[in-house]
């Protein structure tokens, strides 16, 4: 035989060796393996100390069979709370809301941890960073119902409900109802963050003029105050505003 045809067969044989070759084919997960998961989408973010943000996050199956995944949190400071909408708990993999509320949280940067806990895999710990910042409009730090106790000069105790909403004035609060009650007698009152006051400038409601001034922290308002109108109205007040 010739060496022409000994190298044809030669490369022939070769040929058909690497035909039979298994292609590579990318590896892919069986029922078989451990559950694993991950958390996608979680990050740091900032809001006020009265203030919501929510964002979408993704608990994603890696390997194995889906497994029920339920989340948590804990290591969250006072006035603030973190929910999970539509569910906090399902089998992965899902999707779901995360929405993180405040009222009132002391500015600072605070560790959160959302956990996850599954069956097999056991619990898997995720931590996100919350800062807190101040108060963009100060007039919504007051926002809330209150009881007025105080003391008159003509009519000695008195204790009412008082509503304070925010104005549409950065840094005002509606009062109503103060000293009456009546949630229709709106004053306006101007919040100063700098020492912690409020300013009832004088201003005439329902025939009568208040004027005033007082502090503030976050659960109260003290606040002195004078209510005139005529010969049959001249009253004089200090008052405490306690958060209910």
């Amino acid at each position: 035989m010739s060496k022409y045809i000994v190298g044809i067969l030669l490369a022939v044989t070769i040929f058909a060796c690497n035909k039979s070759t298994t292609p590579l084919v990318p590896q892919t997960s069986t029922s078989d393996d451990d559950f694993t998961f991950r958390i996608n989408g979680l990050r740091d973010t900032a809001l006020e100390r009265t203030d919501y943000i929510s964002y979408l996050i993704f608990v994603e199956k890696l390997t194995g069979a889906g497994e029920f995944v339920s989340l948590s949190v804990d290591s969250v400071p006072k006035g603030m709370s973190i929910s999970f909408v539509p569910v906090m708990a399902d089998t992965a993999s899902f999707n779901t809301t995360m929405r993180i509320e405040t009222d009132r949280v002391v500015e600072g940067t605070y560790d959160i941890n959302i956990k996850a806990a599954t069956a097999t895999a056991g619990v898997k710990n995720n931590n996100v960073q919350v800062k807190i910042l101040p108060y963009s409009n100060h007039a919504v730090g007051l926002v809330g119902d209150y009881t007025e106790k105080g003391a008159c000069q003509q009519l000695g105790n008195v204790e009412h409900n008082v509503t304070i909403e925010a104005d549409a004035q950065k840094n005002k609060v509606k009062i109503k109802g103060l000293l009456s009650g009546v949630k229709s007698n709106i004053i306006i009152g101007t919040v100063n963050p700098t020492n912690s006051t409020i300013n009832i400038p004088s201003q005439l409601v329902n025939s009568v003029t208040y004027e005033g001034d007082g502090t503030y922290d976050d659960d109260k308002i003290v606040i002195n105050y004078t209510v005139k109108g005529g010969a049959s109205v001249n009253e004089s007040c200090s008052s405490t505003l306690t958060r209910k």
